[in-house]
């Protein structure tokens, strides 16, 4: 597990032993060692307080352990903005000091940061009346054991720059730290607790996106709870070992502080707030999808990317008309019995069923459009919306007359079914995209439908026909055998298969009973076996199993 000796603290006393008076004698002109630029990258003209030699002002070495930095013109505090000082630490065993002043020297050593050696960028949140002045000091965490050679610089500033704001401690890039003063950390043996300021209600400029980005060291059944305005948990079993929450589905208008209680096991080593770009936002967990507040009324979906799987596209519609607009003459096309491979009219399909939720690879996509333009076949306007999206997400891409995939796939559900189908929608769906997109568990899943016999694929093709699949298709049967083993846990599956579908089933053909009860006594375990080889493959390669596709609820 990774250790962090870099966690700010109040305490000032063992800085403030390093300012003299001499320290804060005012400096002549400006400096040009390094830049100081405002939020719109303007160089601002600023001097020194000590009298660090010309070039070298932003040096910190024995002797020359504080400065500070003066603007010739004090700077209104904004919103959305913080100081950034960026920092090269050249030895280790340093502690450094950093407050900002709306006067043209700071009172206090502010926060005290432990900082490694390498790169850190320190962000200090601003005094509503502004800022004129910047703090800076160094000093050894324990002067007795402290050693670096003579004449060597302890560290270095790299620039000062107004930024936008970020909030906790970022480890996730080799070589570098970003740390906010803000950050409280508190480690305990079996936890640790994490608390920081998140800018709920700060303005962001679009399209970027304000999230909770976090990263931890080792997988983990843990959960990761995240307490702002609502309560969240994150299940820390993710392959990524990351994950982004997007500030809007977490309640947080009413609260001001992220407070994370982290299992000490995972080792969380990133948490932070910031403005990210609104593209970077779209790949999350599925879970921030069930979390997404209702669409208005006129908007027809909203959708995501899954970050697992970032060529996996999920469109959540506002109710299943629009979903049908969208998707349904795409479904017989792709999947329905005696409609697969040809364009039905609206007419054809209207008094028959599509699917409540949907799941198309890419080439399926190409083919749709690919057919509809070579024979004049005119799409709905919500069609060619769908046709435009995916060309521009280079799911699919014109060719010649038509259009050719380019890897992926669309999934969907709708906020007209329930909470509890959602989720149950969300996981087979998703289990779906997995099949198109991962070609070893689309082996595994093919295998299992391979392998079966002629008497145990009775059952299967009965009631995959009953559903109208095109079951004549072993790419078909194999997708969606995967996708029903795993929609539930392990353990629910026998009692799924051999009580729940047999019940539909003999609702409308009575006279299966016997086959019915025949072919479970025969093949009824195969249900649970055949699940717990495709939940085992999941859970190595992405962290879940079956049951479930998320981690975060």
């Amino acid at each position: 597990m990774r250790t962090h000796s870099i966690l700010p603290h109040r305490s000032a006393l063992a800085l403030c032993l390093f300012f003299s008076a001499a320290t804060f004698s005012c400096g002549s002109g400006g400096l040009s060692s390094f830049p100081w630029k405002s939020a719109s990258g303007k160089m601002l003209s600023f001097s020194q307080g000590a009298s660090f030699p010309k070039g070298a002002e932003g040096k910190f070495s024995r002797g020359r352990t504080g400065n500070v930095y003066i603007l010739r013109e004090p700077v209104k505090s904004e919103k959305g903005l913080m100081i950034a000082v960026d920092l090269d630490v050249e030895v280790d065993g340093l502690s450094a000091g950093l407050a900002l002043s709306a006067e043209r020297k700071s009172r206090s050593a502010g926060r005290i940061f432990v900082l490694p050696k390498g790169r850190s960028i320190v962000y200090l949140n601003l005094a509503p009346q502004g800022s004129r002045s910047l703090s800076v000091s160094f000093a050894p965490n324990d002067p007795k054991s402290f050693s670096a050679p003579s004449g060597t610089d302890w560290a270095v500033i790299r620039s000062i720059s107004f930024a936008p704001e970020f909030h906790g401690l970022d480890l996730s890039k080799a070589g570098l730290r970003r740390i906010s003063d803000d950050l409280v950390i508190e480690k305990g043996a079996a936890k640790t607790i994490w608390r920081f300021s998140a800018p709920y209600s700060r303005a962001t400029a679009a399209p970027a996106v304000q999230a909770l980005l976090l990263g931890w060291d080792l997988r983990s059944e843990a959960d990761i709870f995240i307490a702002a305005g609502s309560a969240l948990r994150l299940r820390a079993a993710s392959a990524k070992r990351s994950a982004l929450v997007p500030l809007s589905v977490m309640g947080a208008e009413s609260s001001g502080t992220i407070s994370l209680t982290a299992p000490t096991e995972v080792g969380l080593h990133s948490a932070y707030t910031e403005a990210i770009a609104a593209d970077a936002g779209e790949a999350v967990d599925l879970g921030v999808i069930l979390l997404l507040p209702p669409l208005s009324e006129g908007a027809d979906f909203t959708y995501r990317v899954w970050d697992l799987l970032p060529g996996v596209y999920v469109f959540d519609f506002r109710n299943y008309a629009i979903q049908d607009a969208y998707l349904k003459r795409l479904a017989f096309f792709v999947e329905k019995r005696g409609f697969a491979g040809r364009l039905a009219s609206d007419e054809e399909i209207a008094p028959l069923h599509g699917w409540n939720a949907h799941d198309y690879k890419a080439e399926d996509l190409a083919a749709f459009f690919s057919k509809a333009a070579k024979t004049g076949f005119e799409l709905n306007a919500r069609e060619g919306a769908l046709r435009d999206f995916l060309i521009s997400k280079e799911v699919i891409a014109k060719e010649g007359g038509g259009f050719k995939g380019r890897g992926g796939a669309v999934i969907s559900i709708s906020q007209e079914a329930p909470a509890y189908l959602r989720r149950l929608f969300l996981t087979h769906e998703s289990s779906h995209a997995i099949f198109f997109v991962d070609d070893g568990y689309r082996k595994l899943a093919s295998s299992l439908w391979d392998s079966m016999s002629k008497d145990e694929r009775w059952f299967w093709k009965l009631y995959f026909g009953w559903m109208n699949y095109d079951t004549s298709s072993n790419y078909l049967m194999a997708n969606e055998i995967q996708a029903y083993l795993i929609q539930q846990p392990v353990d629910g599956a026998t009692q799924y298969f051999t009580e729940t579908i047999p019940a539909r089933l003999l609702e409308k053909h009575p006279e299966l009973e016997g086959e019915l009860k025949a072919y479970f006594e025969r093949f009824g375990g195969e249900f649970a076996r055949k699940a717990a080889i495709l939940d085992a493959w999941l859970r190595k390669q992405y962290g879940f199993g079956a049951g479930t596709t998320l981690f975060l609820r």
